[in-house]
């Protein structure tokens, strides 16, 4: 099974990823992740590292490039989970692209999680990190130990969750809308416990987890 996952930051992407990764057997491929760790390896070009180091978005054939050597690996046998990837039209068809010259793979479903601003600004705002464990809290729904060191990182601050769900909303007018005309997209309605989410969203699959739910 490929699935592709949606949704603005603060939807709970990482946590639904998870759970569903691990009740179909499949790995999480979170471009953010590949990223990050091909510049820790060293194995990231030193153009790209420069993009990466001044806050730019790589070009997509570098993004592109790090998907093709991943889902070849033998861990993805049985298919994988997309976090983050595609986020443009233009991605979303070389990501079709690849597939098809990986022995005619499909995209079987694209999840979206859809979360009202305002929540996902009240979720990302009062969202802390443990800068000891790295460890992330919730000052209102899952509040620190007393004595935990916090980090309230700058991306998480009222200025700028607002430009990033600007940013999140106009690059994927598009994407939607052409993952719709596929008939691949399934909407799931994001808000509540990550539990409930899960299970609509295994419904809207329509198909039984690995552990028989």
């Amino acid at each position: 099974m490929i699935l592709v996952l949606v949704g603005p930051p603060g939807a709970g992407k990482g946590t639904q990823a998870k759970l569903l990764c691990d009740r179909y057997g499949i790995p999480q491929i979170s471009t953010g992740d590949m990223l990050r760790a091909a510049k820790r390896a060293g194995t990231l070009e030193k153009r790209y590292l420069d993009i990466m180091d001044s806050g730019g978005l790589l070009p997509d054939e570098a993004v592109i490039g790090l998907i093709a050597r991943r889902t070849v690996e033998p861990d993805c046998s049985r298919g994988f989970l997309l976090d983050g990837f595609p986020r443009t039209v233009p991605q979303a068809e070389a990501l079709d692209q690849l597939l098809a010259s990986q022995g005619g793979k499909r995209i079987d479903a694209v999840i979206q999680l859809d979360v009202p601003r305002s929540l996902l600004e009240e979720r990302l705002i009062h969202r802390r990190t443990d800068k000891g464990s790295g460890q992330i809290y919730h000052l209102v729904y899952n509040p620190p130990p007393p004595g935990a060191e916090l980090e309230h990182r700058a991306d998480d601050r009222p200025e700028a969750v607002g430009m990033r769900l600007d940013a999140y909303e106009a690059m994927t007018a598009a994407l939607l809308p052409f993952y719709e005309e596929k008939k691949l997209l399934l909407r799931v309605d994001g808000v509540g416990k990550p539990e409930e989410v899960t299970q609509r969203v295994l419904s809207v699959l329509g198909r039984p987890s690995s552990g028989g739910e």
